[in-house]
């Protein structure tokens, strides 16, 4: 059974799936996976039509993601696996959209209340080792998050979250030789 292959054929946006050890990863989706995987389509649009095809729901789809999410997480923290930062980091950039576009909206903000930290983490470590554009621009996606979950949730813990991602952005600018400012987020719909 070919689970990662399958998991790369939703994801052909994400390579670095190549490197993750789902050796794992359990999911109740295995058939549907490997008979999409064997069907040769590729992409998750195809997918979400693939299961609903074959008796699934939206709601079938969102819970396989956020399964995968959640595998890519433990695996960084009870692991410390550093070839799940990327594919976490995107997966959850995925996750974001999908689910909203999808009536999930309750769903994903679950996920950002439990996850932001964890994905700021993930981004400085990422900039760490990239070049100055690449972190740059995972650390901007960060602190955007960070601001999107400081006035989703009023605990003090965000805006703290959201010092700090603006701090780690500052110093990619200074290290960098970069000018510029923080990103400011978007109004919906623009």
């Amino acid at each position: 059974m070919n689970i990662k292959g399958a998991i790369m054929r939703v994801f052909p946006e994400i390579p670095e799936f190549d490197e993750v050890d789902f050796s794992q990863y359990s999911t109740p989706y295995a058939a549907v996976l490997i008979a999409f995987f064997e069907s040769g389509k590729s992409g998750l649009r195809e997918f979400e039509e693939f299961v609903e095809k074959n008796g699934g729901t939206k709601a079938d789809v969102g819970r396989f993601l956020i399964s995968i999410f959640q595998y890519l997480l433990i695996r960084y923290r009870r692991y410390g696996d550093e070839k799940v930062e990327v594919p976490a980091f995107k997966v959850f950039l995925t996750l974001k959209g999908w689910l909203n576009e999808n009536g999930f909206e309750n769903d994903y903000t679950r996920l950002l209340h439990s996850f932001v930290g964890y994905l700021v983490d993930i981004a400085e470590k990422i900039a760490e080792k990239s070049d100055c554009e690449l972190g740059l621009a995972y650390m901007k996606t960060a602190y955007l998050l960070t601001i999107e979950a400081e006035e989703t949730f009023k605990e003090e813990y965000f805006s703290e979250l959201k010092k700090t991602a603006q701090g780690m952005v500052a110093e990619i600018y200074r290290k960098c030789g970069i000018n510029g400012g923080l990103p400011e987020k978007r109004e919906k719909g623009c």
